[in-house]
Order: C-alpha cells, then sequence, then structure tokens
C-alpha cells in the first residue's frame, strides 16, 4: 500500500511538473514571437480563466476521489454526474464572457484587445473544466499507466498546438485559437480513458448522486477559489493598475519554478497519511522529528537553486525570455525569497489535525492584507509593489500564523517546531559557493549568457555538492550505495 501511495504522489506530482515546464517553455517562445503588448493580451486571457477556474470547478474533480472510493461499482454514473456539472459550469463560463464580462475585462486590465480575444477564448472551459477529473477518475481505479500517457500526450499536444499556431500567424488571436484546439484534442481521448476506467454499468448520473457532489464539493472549491485569488492576486492588480507592457514583463517574473512544486508535493503527499496516523495518536514528538527530516532533505535541493537564480537571474531571464525582458529579474528575484518557506507544506499539519478551516483563514487574511498592501506599494513603486507585498505578507502574517498554530496543536515551543539551526547552517554553505559565482561572472567570464549559466553552473553545483559533504549535511554512504545499485543492475544486464 505504500508504494501504492509513493508512486502515486510521484505520478501526480510528475504531471505537474511536465505542465509547468511546458508552460514555462511555451512563455519564453511566446515572448519572443509576439510584441510586449500581444504577449501581455495572451497572457491576461489566460489569466482571466484561471482566476475563475475553481469557482467554476466547484472542487469537483477532487471531490471524485471520495465518490469513487465510496461507490466503484456505480463509478460510470458518478462520473457523468461529475463531467456533467462541469460542463454546465463551463457554459456560465461561455455565457458570461459573450454577455459583456469580456468588455469589463478588457476596460478593468486597459487593453481592447482582451475584449475579442476573450470571445475566441470563451469555448476554452466547456472542454478544459471537464477533463480535469481523469486525474482523479483513473488513479482510483489504479490506470496509473493510462494517466501518464494522457499527461505526456496532453502536454506535447498543447505545446504543439499553441507554439505552431504562433509560428504561422504570430498573433495573440493565433495563440487563443491554438490553446482552444488542444483543449478540444485533449478532451476526446479524456473522456475515452475516463469510460474505459469506469465499470461498465449505469452511465446515466442520478439527481442524488449530482446532489450529493455538489454539497460535498462547493467547500472545496471555495477553498480552492481563495487559494487562487490570492495566488494570482498581484497578477490581477498589476494588470488593473499598469500598462499590458508592463504586466508583460512583471507576469515573466512572478513565476514558479517546476522542480520545487514537484519536490515538496511529492514528499507532503507521503507524509500526510502518517501525520494524520501520529496525530491521532497523540504522537506529536514524532510528527515534528519527521516534519524536520522532510524540511531539511527538500532545503538540499530548493537552497541551493534559490542562492543561484538570486545571482544568475539577470541571465536566466534573457535565456528564457530574451533581453527584451531582462526587467523580468526584478520581480523574478523577489519572489525567489519565498522559496526558503517552500521546502514544506505548512497545512499538512493542518489537515492531519483535522483543521482545514484554519487553512481557509489564513488564507482569506492573507488575501484581504496581501490586497490592501499590493494597492498602496504598486502606486508607489509600480509593479514591483505587487512583488513586494506579496512576500511581506507572507512573511509577516502568514509564517507567524502558521508557526504558532502549529505550536498549539502538537504541542511544542516555538523554538522547536523547525530545525532553525540546520536550516541557517545550509544558508551560509549555499551561499560560500554563491558569492564565489558572483565573482566569476562578474570578472572572469565572457558576455554570453549560456556560457554564464554553464559555467558558473558546475562550479556552484561541485562546490555546493562538496561543502555539504565536508559537513555532514550529505552522507557519503548515498553515493556508495548509489554504486553499489548500479553495478549490481549491470551484472543483471
Amino acid at each position: 500500500m505504500k508504494q501504492s501511495r509513493t508512486f502515486k504522489a510521484a505520478l501526480l506530482g510528475s504531471g505537474k511538473f511536465l505542465a509547468t515546464l511546458t508552460g514555462l517553455i511555451c512563455a519564453a517562445i511566446l515572448a519572443r514571437l509576439l510584441t510586449k503588448s500581444d504577449y501581455a493580451s495572451y497572457r491576461q486571457t489566460l489569466l482571466a480563466y484561471t482566476f475563475v477556474s475553481p469557482l467554476l470547478m466547484l472542487g469537483l474533480p477532487t471531490g471524485l476521489f471520495y465518490f469513487l472510493a465510496r461507490d466503484r461499482k456505480h463509478g460510470r454514473s458518478i462520473l457523468s454526474g461529475n463531467l456533467l456539472l462541469l460542463f454546465l459550469m463551463g457554459i456560465v463560463f461561455f455565457i458570461a464572457i459573450w454577455s459583456g464580462l469580456n468588455e469589463l475585462l478588457a476596460a478593468r486590465f486597459n487593453n481592447p484587445a482582451l475584449k475579442d480575444l476573450l470571445l475566441i477564448y470563451s469555448p476554452y472551459a466547456l472542454l478544459a473544466l471537464p477533463a480535469v477529473s481523469i486525474s482523479a477518475c483513473l488513479v482510483s481505479y489504479n490506470r496509473v499507466k493510462s494517466l501518464t500517457f494522457y499527461n505526456v500526450l496532453s502536454k506535447i499536444i498543447i505545446f504543439g498546438s499553441v507554439v505552431g499556431f504562433a509560428l504561422i500567424w504570430r498573433t495573440p488571436e493565433a495563440v487563443i485559437t491554438g490553446t482552444v484546439a488542444a483543449a478540444v484534442l485533449i478532451f476526446i481521448p479524456a473522456l475515452i480513458l475516463m469510460y474505459r476506467a469506469t465499470p461498465e454499468w449505469n452511465w446515466r448520473p442520478t439527481w442524488l448522486s449530482v446532489k450529493d457532489q455538489i454539497i460535498y464539493s462547493v467547500p472545496l472549491g471555495m477553498a480552492g477559489m481563495v487559494g487562487i485569488l490570492a495566488m494570482n492576486l498581484d497578477k490581477v492588480l498589476v494588470s488593473s493598475l499598469c500598462p499590458p507592457e508592463e504586466f508583460a514583463v512583471y507576469v515573466n517574473g512572478a513565476i514558479e519554478l517546476p522542480v520545487i512544486a514537484i519536490i515538496t508535493s511529492s514528499v507532503i503527499a507521503i507524509l500526510i497519511p502518517e501525520f494524520s496516523l501520529m496525530y491521532q495518536q497523540g504522537e506529536f514528538s514524532k510528527i515534528i522529528s519527521l516534519w524536520h527530516r522532510a524540511m531539511v532533505k527538500c532545503a538540499l535541493l530548493i537552497f541551493p537553486i534559490m542562492v543561484y537564480l538570486l545571482i544568475m537571474a539577470p541571465e536566466a531571464i534573457r535565456v528564457l525570455f530574451s533581453a527584451r525582458y531582462e526587467a523580468s529579474a526584478i520581480p523574478f528575484r523577489i519572489y525567489l525569497l519565498l522559496l526558503p518557506i517552500r521546502i514544506t507544506h505548512f497545512g499538512s499539519i493542518f489537515m492531519a489535525a483535522g483543521k482545514n478551516s484554519w487553512i481557509l483563514f489564513r488564507t482569506a487574511v492573507t488575501l484581504i492584507l496581501n490586497l490592501i498592501l499590493s494597492i498602496i506599494l504598486i502606486r508607489q513603486m509600480g509593479y514591483v509593489g505587487a512583488a513586494l507585498a506579496t512576500v511581506i505578507i507572507i512573511y509577516l502574517w502568514s509564517i507567524p500564523f502558521n508557526l504558532i498554530a502549529i505550536s498549539k496543536l502538537c504541542e511544542v515551543s516555538l523554538i522547536r517546531i523547525m530545525p532553525y539551526g540546520v536550516l541557517l547552517k545550509l544558508i551560509v554553505i549555499t551561499g560560500i559557493p554563491g558569492l564565489l559565482c558572483l565573482v566569476v561572472k562578474s570578472y572572469l567570464l565572457p558576455a554570453g549568457d549560456i556560457s554564464r549559466l554553464a559555467i558558473t553552473g558546475i562550479i556552484y553545483a561541485a562546490v555546493t555538492l562538496a561543502l555539504m559533504i565536508r559537513t555532514g549535511l550529505i552522507n557519503r554512504s548515498i553515493f556508495k550505495t548509489a554504486l553499489a545499485r548500479v553495478s549490481a543492475w549491470r551484472d543483471k544486464q
């Protein structure tokens, strides 16, 4: 059972990683093919849907896990009800856009081009929303290989369609058309795979099943909506208060690195069941101990990434998005300051304790505080203020709330909640090679960004690894074990 959970967590994490990576590569290509204003229009169109998608989904894809686990025999009927509700919410989005929401958003974002782009984009939700349920459906019926194949295939289709349309016509209208076309292409195999996975029973949804899914899933959807609002608030405010060209610069810097999500989410997905069992048994010290070990392991990867990219941010941005977006390095660096808290998921302790309402409260207050401070700082400093406001509120409100709440839940002092000493030691160790790379890139290297990234990357990785081994943060036996396994595999071949 444990291996199965681990595999499923890794599978879902890899899907998220692949989706984020594909999106990042698409953004890098489109930033070169489109003008700044056209690129901003494309990103604002997607932002409009991203902002409302949690409300449209109503938590239904997540709720499907619960209902299929309870009644596997009638899974096809449950699935039909789920997809029907999601399709109806897609119709709501479609009608809202054609009823004037497009004009409202175009005026709010100070971008007239958005009006027609949203009309082109309006059918997207009809197909994209139902397709989201495929993960819950296939994982519930142990069709993990099919899900892996679908994830890879769908990302290739999306990438090929979006970039293909952009290469031929190089307009935001073409890119949005390619996005909608990709949704059509991936919806059909998603539907086939979902219905093949469910038992051959009556496929017609029942009113009772539909009602139960609504009652169970809507609270999840509301919590997800607040989370998405908090995550994308800065982008919405920059769109509303700044010119489209400045939004284009900002949105390329305000990105989350794909590797961070897969590291933390995969580890926490495995630990949450263990946390829940330990909490029920009152083993709070074991929870904290296990949590510490997980944080340190994640930090061994995340801290070096943060330090290196803080130093090499201009080069990384120019390589990804071209020199036109060099100013994106400023919000990029500001957002990198959030990586120290990405070594864990504080909500995992709340979920283990059955305190999901605390997560909603924390997120809602974060949203309100961030809204107020962002508006103030954007008016004073421009789009940079949005990034600063996000970081300030998270460190001054969210983190203290998390630490105090976990201290009470686990009956432990604030000093013992996190492995502060090890984390501080790791910051120093990763900072030393960072200073070395700063000197190397400033005085010893040619002007080429790719060569700078390659040479400093090799130097930084080698020195950091050596220091971690020397200080005992990484055990030498890990490498011996890995070599032994490789040798054993070669002998079997």
